[in-house]
């Protein structure tokens, strides 16, 4: 028998070492890999697994080193450079977990979700080990600013004139400044586009101490409560002064009189003006001295308040309170916020609809915190039973239906399980003004508001109102729900979602009333005139996208969609179901798709415009698209 060979000799005690490693004998296992590697140094399989054993034995360097040394014996393995990617990431060495994941990717083409993880280290390296999805850090922004964000150049060139044209009538905060090139860029801007606009805005940032830019403002398009909730033309406002003087109104206030030039503005609006939003950052605000921001929001804010209520009471919108609200802490040159809260006439009923099959003690914490924050709201309870077999269940709707005083009817409805159907079979049975949707995974946290139920009543009571959303949190306090954007991400993804709210993108959009074009049918309220009008849910979406395809049909009847930030809820989220996407999800895509092209593609005007339709953390859009997290 011929001896046996030193390739033969390592290729035996590789795959003894391979074994031992996988059944987790790590002594017998290294001492193998030695002796393999004893007999062919440039065994890079046997360098690979001995890095994985290092791994397991806590030895990081030395694990690295081995994956490194085996990736350049062998760069066509491919799973040594994943190795020494997954140890470089987390040695927060991310740009050359980077260049390792890609060349893993390159050698492994089957294996096509590690570019994911590429891109997602190309991120971290760029901005520092920070997450874009948890929100744009200052420096993170400052890089934009840098590297990213579209020039101000434009048909005229850098050397155009910095003057604005005489057709328009330019308002700046006192404490603000045009940023540089401003008016060059809106000269040449202005002769490229159709003369279809009254009123235009933009974006706009802040300056610290250091004139360092921070905390930018993409705003949306004119979405009305938005705009009330959080006012932006306050920095800057361009008029075109052929219509103000067709409308009579007299010049503008001087910039220093904020309250002044707040009423002159209303005073303009409720003209009417065509309203165009130019997606550029074209101001900054400076810090402004004197006392803190909170301590004069009252004394400041109040005469704008009142200025806005008698303003939307002379549009129509009924009895309202308008409160300004003090500027989140640390920041200097905010924009005045305001909570706007409508009447609701005593004793107005409410029907609240819940399904549920079992889990008594989600149905359970859900009835009794919404009883307990009622008020003065006259509720009357449709619960239906989808086929429970517990007795627990059997017994809490017992008790429910014996308590003095409640209007509880529950209905059995034993059959397989469609969102619609048993909603729409629930709402018939309704006899309130309002209908209420909740799902029985919805809790109220203590400390949301004592009148919450009344804030989204005296919303939905609106005659320009469609549906109202509250903003639900997930139980770990990140963002589930503060709206519904069609064509974001996958598809009617929730903006801002997964984000803590002190994370607050758009200028802490997520905290004020805002209206969008769609909200969550998890907490939905609705008048139930509407609702008859509209047909109720379609049965033909059993699972997801009834909520939108609802509040899509009453938009085309001219309603908008507003989400009260007062209503704060906790959702936990499929937790009666399964979670993830059922197989309901792609044909509901589908559908939606062909039923409402238009609103699956563009997020106008309730997105900005400044914002990539990817992700739905609200960066710009020149840092969407690249996998970046």
């Amino acid at each position: 028998m011929a001896p046996q060979s030193p390739l033969d000799d390592a290729d035996h005690w590789y795959r003894r070492g391979a074994q031992a490693l996988e059944q987790g004998r790590l002594a017998e296992a290294e001492a193998s890999f030695w002796a393999c590697l004893a007999a062919d140094d440039r065994h890079a399989s046997a360098l690979h697994l001995l890095g994985r054993v290092r791994q397991h034995q806590g030895q990081a360097e030395a694990a690295l080193a081995l994956q490194l040394a085996s990736w350049r014996q062998d760069p066509a393995l491919g799973w040594n450079a994943f190795a020494a990617a997954e140890l470089l990431e987390r040695a927060q060495r991310w740009g050359e977990a980077a260049a390792a994941f890609r060349a893993a990717r390159d050698a492994l083409p089957g294996e096509s979700w590690i570019s994911a993880l590429a891109s997602r280290n190309e991120g971290l390296s760029l901005f520092g080990g920070e997450r874009l999805a948890a929100g744009l850090s200052p420096a993170a922004y400052r890089l934009w600013c840098r590297r990213f964000e579209p020039p101000l150049t434009g048909p005229g060139g850098p050397g155009a004139d910095e003057v604005l044209p005489a057709a328009w009538q330019l308002q700046i905060a006192a404490d603000a400044v045009l940023r540089p090139g401003a008016r060059a860029w809106l000269s040449a801007w202005w002769a490229t586009q159709p003369q279809e606009a009254d009123l235009l805005y933009s974006d706009e940032d802040r300056l610290d101490a250091d004139g360092r830019r921070h905390d930018p403002w993409f705003k949306p398009g004119w979405v009305p409560e938005s705009f009330w909730s959080t006012p932006w033309l306050g920095s800057l406002a361009l008029w075109r002064r052929a219509w103000l003087e067709r409308q009579g109104l007299p010049p503008p206030p001087p910039a220093g009189e904020a309250a002044a030039v707040w009423r002159w503005q209303l005073q303009a609006l409720a003209c009417a003006p065509r309203i165009r939003h130019i997606d550029r950052v074209l101001v900054h605000r400076r810090p402004s001295p004197g006392p803190d921001p909170a301590a004069r929001a009252d004394r400041d804010l109040q005469p704008q308040a009142t200025a806005l209520a008698e303003h939307l009471r002379s549009l129509g919108e009924g009895p309202l309170q308008v409160d300004p609200l003090p500027p989140p802490p640390g920041a200097t040159g905010a924009a005045p916020r305001f909570r706007l809260s409508w009447a609701v006439p005593a004793s107005l009923r409410l029907s609240l609809v819940v399904l549920s099959r079992d889990r008594p003690d989600l149905l359970g914490r859900c009835l009794h915190d919404i009883e307990r924050s009622r008020g003065q709201l006259d509720l009357e309870w449709l619960l239906v039973d989808n086929g429970s077999r517990q007795e627990a269940t059997a017994a809490l709707w017992r008790s429910w239906q014996q308590r003095p005083g409640s209007r509880v009817r529950v209905l059995q409805l034993d059959q397989p399980f469609n969102w619609s159907l048993l909603n729409n079979r629930a709402a018939r049975c309704a006899s309130g003004e309002l209908l209420l949707f909740v799902n029985n995974d919805v809790a109220v946290p203590a400390s949301t508001a004592a009148g919450w139920l009344s804030v989204m009543a005296g919303q939905a009571r609106r005659a320009a109102i469609g549906c109202v959303g509250a903003r639900l949190l997930y139980p770990d306090g990140s963002l589930q729900h503060a709206g519904v954007l069609p064509p974001l991400g996958a598809g009617c993804e929730h903006p801002y979602r997964g984000m803590a709210p002190a994370a607050a993108p758009h200028r802490g959009r997520l905290h004020h009333l805002s209206g969008w074009p769609a909200v969550t049918g998890a907490c939905l309220m609705v008048r139930r005139d509407l609702w008859w009008r509209c047909g109720g849910f379609d049965a033909a979406l059993p699972v997801e996208g009834n909520d939108v395809d609802f509040c899509l049909r009453l938009g085309q009847l001219g309603l908008r969609h507003v989400v009260c930030p007062e209503a704060t809820l906790l959702h936990h989220e499929a937790a009666s179901r399964p979670a993830g996407r059922s197989s309901t999800w792609g044909p509901a895509q589908l559908l939606l798709m062909r039923r409402w092209p238009a609103a699956m593609a563009s997020g106008a005007p309730w997105w900005p415009a400044a914002a990539g339709l990817d992700t739905p953390d609200g960066r710009p859009r020149e840092l969407a698209g690249h996998g970046w997290e």
